[in-house]
């Protein structure tokens, strides 16, 4: 069956298209066909420069990884212990692939690393920061009385637990209409009596976590269906240890739903073609012209090359 190009909402696609809409065409449109081998040179660039990481995406997927794979494990009926250095392990392999550049090959499975793509490097210290903030999280997890309680929890208890990062699935897809979304909450499990979606932060606090967890609760709602029962969110920030819940009513996901529509409306306002998803030409989208942001986008390769008539073409990086 032929892939198919579809507009759904999500948390990362309505976080780029209001960053920057050159970022949001060339992630979204530009990359589309990308991973065949007789694909447009640009097309094949975007595509590669999509799969890219930088060093902190890398401690979050490693660390996301490692705890869906314990988690897994747990539903299964199978405990092990949580070990950290899983991450650490998960990170030097992806390092390691870096530097062979075997991105040029499979780039989905072995995604480009930024500091070494763009020959900007850490030191060796700072190297070992990231890898010792990997460990950190997990150990703080393991402390922490959300685990204590997951711990507890009976193999059913376990509703869903997010595939990490493996291929993207219908599963996760859920409607908002005239629109459809993408939600894939970290765990959602039963618990004292109501339906608990849990999400892993290795970051800071972010204003669009409630939002998240809102649109979570209504992919639930379509997935899970917990008719009668109670639906809460519980957000870990596992760099500080701590956690926010709080309870997720009809209220909350109704706003969650008038969101989501106006942000689906104001990205199809950048469609030609709304039915098929075919987008304005890219000279509709334009970049952020801002250097202390393009120069930690992706993307720059691209932009640098492609669209010099734009003042962010002479900056110096």
């Amino acid at each position: 069956m032929e892939l198919e190009n579809q507009l759904r909402w999500s948390k990362s696609r309505s976080s780029i298209f209001s960053e920057c809409k050159r970022k949001y065409y060339l992630r979204y449109y530009q990359h589309w066909g990308g991973w065949e081998k007789d694909a447009p040179e640009i097309n094949r660039l975007a595509y590669r420069l999509g799969k890219m990481l930088s060093m902190p995406m890398l401690v979050g997927t490693a660390v996301h990884e490692v705890l869906a794979r314990h988690f897994q494990g747990m539903r299964m009926g199978s405990f092990r212990e949580l070990r950290a250095e899983q991450a650490v392990e998960k990170m030097r392999r992806v390092w390691r692939n870096a530097k062979k550049e075997l991105w040029r090959s499979n780039p989905k499975r072995y995604p480009p690393l930024f500091e070494i793509y763009y020959k900007r490097v850490p030191p060796a210290q700072d190297l070992r920061d990231y890898a010792d903030s990997a460990r950190r999280v997990i150990a703080n997890l393991k402390q922490m009385p959300v685990y204590l309680s997951l711990k507890a929890l009976p193999p059913d208890g376990f509703l869903w637990i997010d595939p990490a990062h493996e291929r993207f699935s219908e599963e996760t897809c859920f409607p908002v209409p005239p629109f459809e979304a993408i939600s894939a909450p970290d765990l959602v499990f039963r618990q004292g009596g109501e339906i608990v979606i849990m999400d892993w932060k290795t970051g800071k606090e972010s204003e669009s976590d409630r939002l998240q967890m809102a649109a979570a609760a209504l992919w639930a709602r379509h997935r899970i269906q917990p008719e009668g029962e109670r639906m809460k969110a519980v957000l870990v920030y596992l760099k500080s240890s701590s956690s926010v819940d709080f309870a997720i009513d009809d209220e909350m996901m109704a706003g969650a739903e008038q969101t989501i529509i106006r942000e689906m409306e104001a990205m199809s306002e950048y469609l030609k073609d709304a039915s098929k998803n075919i987008p304005l030409a890219r000279e509709e989208f334009p970049g952020h012209n801002n250097v202390n942001f393009c120069r930690h986008c992706e993307f720059q390769e691209i932009c640098l090359k492609n669209f010099p008539e734009e003042n962010v073409s002479e900056k110096k990086f």
